[in-house]
């Protein structure tokens, strides 16, 4: 009875989340940013959800004692203790914003809600605030600025932190006559210690599951068409210069991959769906290649997590682009899920799932670029 309750409701939750996050991008859409973040993303019974997933399916781990399935059991586990690490800088973390003009020092700084002066514990000072610019079109290709923080000097440029004393500095922007920057302050001394530790398990526990289901081999053969896109994609000179990093080839590179592969499984899943004698063998290319597509849906999103916060000083913001790529995770987990959700084991509804599965997919790619509002949009 026990195993039913928090079966029932770790896979309650993890199909209604979908639904949730996706009607919530509509709101932002309709009513604005401000009213998705505060009356959803930043909501009680928002954070109340995922807690109780995360409790209710680790009990149901342990209750049904998956941890003797070690790969799956840490791989479940790094999910739970990236959720532990974003509810500890939820709840402790501080963010705000520093406005330096060049020579004048400064030992405090603007609390996010732009209402109080909080201390610094340092004095820091702007010394150089310098552009780059292109030759060709004239517009900014980086900027940085060189700060002097109790005699020590230091440079914070875009996609480049500096820390001291828990307190990261980002380049966030700066003075139209470029005598003054506008720095981001950020202090979360427990939630990046929990979160990057859960990355780190995430990532151990990945290959771990990717090994037992696809072997060495099968890495390896998944590396050749990850590193020929990383290669189309590194050749790139971005002008913006938040993305000029290697992180950009590295996250897009992974997240395409990931995109391709599901679209095999989607194709597959046609291909079984109307040939009865070919449903059997797409089913079993199907269960194959959704271990790695999921895999390199997940190292995307979290490579893309880490990258925020060397740029912005937050993993997630909640970016359109950003939740339906999660949408997408969260819909193709769960059709691995087959030992405890015995539909998926029929080959008919598995291949129904896969090929409906695949509009989150073409949302997230394209949908969210043109019908959507966020920094990843065309529209907005």
């Amino acid at each position: 009875m026990k195993n039913f309750l928090f079966k029932r409701i770790s896979f309650g939750l993890l199909a209604v989340l979908p639904v949730v996050l996706a009607f919530i991008t509509v709101v932002e859409k309709i009513w604005g940013r401000e009213i998705a973040l505060e009356g959803f993303y930043h909501s009680w019974w928002f954070a109340s959800l995922w807690g109780i997933l995360a409790a209710s399916g680790l009990t149901y781990l342990i209750v049904k004692k998956r941890y003797r399935q070690k790969a799956a059991f840490l791989l479940h586990l790094s999910l739970i203790v990236i959720l532990i690490g974003a509810f500890i800088t939820f709840l402790t973390a501080e963010r705000g914003y520093l406005h330096l003009r060049q020579g004048k020092p400064a030992t405090t700084y603007t609390a996010e809600d732009e209402m109080t002066q909080k201390p610094l514990p340092f004095e820091i000072k702007l010394v150089l605030f310098e552009m780059e610019y292109n030759k060709e079109t004239g517009q900014p290709t980086n900027y940085r600025s060189f700060l002097r923080i109790n005699g020590d000097v230091c440079m914070v440029a875009m996609n480049r932190i500096y820390t001291k004393d828990h307190f990261r500095l980002y380049q966030l922007s700066y003075d139209s006559d470029e005598m003054g920057t506008i720095l981001l302050v950020y202090r979360d001394p427990w939630g990046i210690g929990v979160t990057y530790a859960g990355y780190i398990l995430l990532a151990l526990s990945l290959l771990w599951v990717l090994w037992m289901k696809i072997s060495w081999k099968g890495i390896l053969v998944l590396l050749v068409p990850t590193l020929a896109v990383w290669f189309y994609i590194s050749q790139i000179q971005p002008m913006t210069p938040i993305l000029r990093t290697p992180m950009l080839a590295l996250h897009v590179s992974v997240i395409l991959v990931a995109y391709v592969l599901l679209l095999l499984t989607a194709v597959f899943s046609a291909i079984g769906l109307a040939s009865f004698p070919k449903r059997l063998r797409m089913y079993e290319w199907n269960n194959t290649i959704l271990y790695p597509a999921l895999a390199l849906l997940v190292i995307g999103i979290f490579i893309g997590a880490v990258w925020a916060n060397i740029s912005w000083g937050r993993y997630w913001g909640w970016d359109s682009k950003e939740t339906w790529a999660l949408i997408t995770m969260l819909v193709y987990a769960i059709p691995l899920h087959k030992e405890s959700l015995p539909m998926f084991a029929d080959p008919k509804k598995f291949h129904w799932y896969c090929l409906i599965a695949f509009l989150t997919v073409l949302m997230t790619f394209l949908g969210v670029s043109f019908l959507l509002s966020g920094m990843h949009s065309y529209m907005s």
